[in-house]
């Protein structure tokens, strides 16, 4: 039987998935008194207002819900996602719900199934680092911004002058001086590959530090709200702009895919908006949220809509934050920082004429499963995709003709699990390591003879037979 949360999905994505021009269109200005984006109002009999109101109190149990899954207390967390449900599915099922708020519906159930699914246990780097508090960035100076011209012309404006530009940059070169220095070194790996396919777009080149703002160049980044990728797309607006999200595979990360996805969308955004600060501001809310917040506070332009305070915190520090990543990152030495930059990793292409185990094509290659995972992060399971022939393989550089010389030998391609070793990590548990490997804490204990969960010790090497579903080496 289907989840409920599977079900609504479903619904909400036969219902509400409709192109960016239809429903990025903005909604009328709200009723005096009434709030968006957050601000306290004293309610309206218009219908549509209504749904916003609805909307703001989904966003606001879902990110109470989120807060407290992340800090362990899931009873209470469970129970504010529920409330966000409840919310979101009396909207869908309301017959005054507006065109111009599906998008953002979409999105909130995207979210809310990420926790429930589990997929955010799935995390492969830690939190974003270059994020700040508002009352962080209240509380930090601003920078002197060094003198001199600024070596590039960009075609979006920059202003080093603006007050949370010169808060992020005197954040950027003091109190994360390391953090962004290591941001800085990993977009070696992604420049040119990036600003290629922003030339052929003929789109700014300086939106190639719209990386860092989003994922610090984190490849395997995923957000609280299920965000991921380097462009860090929402899965519903990845498959809209082609990006496959399956069991099998999950395209916001391969690198070259999802950046060709993420410029047709900023390109669209900005064809829609006419301006580039709300075409990025709209990146980060959606073109919905920041359609309706021009409408309701009347304003024309990013500093505008920033200044009359309609704006999520999230989205008015977003665009100064992608300034400052912009100052910093054209020239880095000029604020003081010395990054030593990561080249792309080099690699060798096969094409797959069937699935084939990650375990086997690593045997066949004379490395990893680790290794093959880095150059295939898209892959979400255990092995290649099933039923897609000729699938791409990237494996290490070289090995090519070994590869397929050792692959020739191998009859079964796709085995059923087997026994796996598994070194135990600062942190775990018997029922996290169980749910890494899709099999329980009963059977691990069994296998390894442990009798006191609480006698496991980092270092310790545990026997493992994963269960159906395990997705490959953590």
């Amino acid at each position: 039987m289907r989840s409920f949360p599977a079900l609504l999905l479903t619904a909400a994505m036969g219902t509400l998935c409709v192109p960016l021009g239809a429903q990025a269109v903005p909604a009328p200005a709200a009723a005096p008194g009434v709030s968006l984006a957050g601000h306290p109002g004293n309610g309206s009999d218009d219908p549509e207002v209504r749904l916003l109101e609805r909307l703001n109190e989904a966003e606001n149990a879902y990110k109470e819900g989120a807060a407290l899954l992340s800090q362990g207390h899931t009873e209470k967390g469970q129970e504010r996602l529920k409330k966000a449900f409840s919310v979101v599915a009396s909207s869908l099922e309301s017959d005054d719900l507006a065109y111009q708020v599906q998008g953002d519906l979409l999105n909130m159930i995207e979210k809310i199934r990420a926790w429930e699914s589990g997929d955010i246990d799935e995390v492969q780097e830690e939190a974003p680092s270059l994020d700040a508090s508002a009352d962080e960035l209240k509380a930090e100076p601003a920078a002197d911004i060094p003198k001199g011209r600024e070596s590039r012309k960009h075609r979006i404006k920059i202003d080093p002058e603006n007050e949370l530009v010169k808060k992020y940059i005197h954040l950027y070169t003091n109190k994360r001086r390391k953090e962004v220095e290591e941001a800085l070194a990993r977009s070696g790996r992604y420049r040119d590959m990036i600003v290629t396919a922003l030339r052929k777009a003929g789109l700014p080149e300086e939106l190639f530090w719209l990386v860092m703002t989003e994922s610090e160049y984190k490849l395997k980044a995923i957000s609280r709200s299920g965000a991921g990728g380097l462009w860090q797309f929402m899965p519903a607006t990845g498959r809209h702009y082609g990006l496959e999200v399956s069991y099998w595979i999950d395209e916001r990360y391969e690198t070259e895919k999802a950046t060709k996805a993420a410029l047709r969308y900023l390109s669209d955004l900005y064809k829609w908006f006419g301006d580039w600060h709300l075409a990025l501001a709209a990146y980060n809310r959606g073109e919905g949220g920041v359609g309706r917040d021009l409408s309701y506070s009347r304003s024309a332009d990013f500093s505008t809509l920033s200044d009359r305070g309609v704006l999520p915190g999230e989205t008015q520090h977003y665009v100064p934050k992608f300034m400052a990543c912009v100052l910093i990152g054209e020239n880095p030495e000029r604020y003081g920082l010395d990054p030593k930059y990561d080249s792309p990793e080099p690699y060798d292409v096969v094409e797959l004429e069937r699935d084939l185990d990650l375990g086997i094509a690593a045997k066949c290659a004379d490395t990893t499963a680790e290794v093959l995972q880095r150059l295939n992060p898209q892959i979400h399971a255990w092995c290649t995709p099933k039923n897609q022939k000729n699938f791409p393989l990237r494996i290490p550089k070289g090995t090519r003709d070994r590869f397929r010389e050792n692959l020739a030998k191998v009859q079964d391609w796709n085995p059923g699990p087997q026994y796996t070793r598994y070194q135990v990590r600062k942190g775990d548990n018997l029922g996290k390591i169980a749910k890494r490997f899709r099999t329980t804490s009963k059977n691990i204990a069994t296998l390894n003879g442990i009798k006191n969960p609480r006698a496991l010790r980092p270092g310790m090497t545990l026997k493992i037979k994963p269960g159906k579903g395990y997705r490959g080496a953590p």
